[in-house]
């Protein structure tokens, strides 16, 4: 079973990340479907994923979520803070294929910038899209982000060079 209710949403709830949860994080990063739109390009082990468990995700630098559907792990999405002296956070997200379409990414990131701007005071939050990944500029949309750039071959995932599109909202335009 997930970790406890963080915050809570209609189709989701996002928990707390526990050492548990380390073998789903696991294969969620190797998952094709996943890893395409991700920096991940070589293998992750549970070796990996525990040394990531202890470093990043326990970190009190930032918030890392577990996305759950009921008592079922969906995905993990993170509100990292990039400049604290300016109050800018990026927010990262990866569903499960077989959870996508179903709006709980739309929900849960809606959940977690919400919590970045009325409780943890950030002034912006933004995210980095794979230009070719339509379902997560989908998201940003939605939300009321802004397209604030086109990064031309700025990473390289599946044999080729990809655009990086950079969407980002202000916490006076947000609700």
């Amino acid at each position: 079973m997930p970790g406890t209710v963080f915050l809570e949403g209609d189709k989701t709830s996002l928990r707390l990340v526990e050492e548990e949860d380390v073998e789903f994080l696991r294969d969620g990063v190797n998952h094709p479907g996943v890893r395409k739109y991700m920096g991940n390009r070589r293998p992750k082990n549970l070796e990996d994923e525990k040394e990531f468990f202890e470093e990043v995700v326990s970190s009190p630098e930032s918030v890392n979520l577990l996305i759950c559907r009921k008592d079922e792990r969906a995905g993990i999405i993170t509100l990292e803070p990039t400049n604290k002296v300016d109050k800018v956070a990026q927010i990262g997200i990866w569903l499960h294929p077989k959870h996508h379409g179903n709006g709980y990414g739309t929900e849960a990131s809606k959940i977690l910038v919400d919590y970045g701007f009325k409780q943890l005071n950030y002034n912006k939050i933004f995210a980095r899209v794979h230009k070719d990944n339509k379902a997560s500029s989908s998201i940003w949309k939605k939300l009321g982000f802004r397209k604030e750039g086109d990064l031309k071959q700025h990473t390289f995932s599946q044999g080729e060079y990809k655009d990086v599109i950079y969407y980002g909202i202000l916490g006076d335009e947000w609700e």
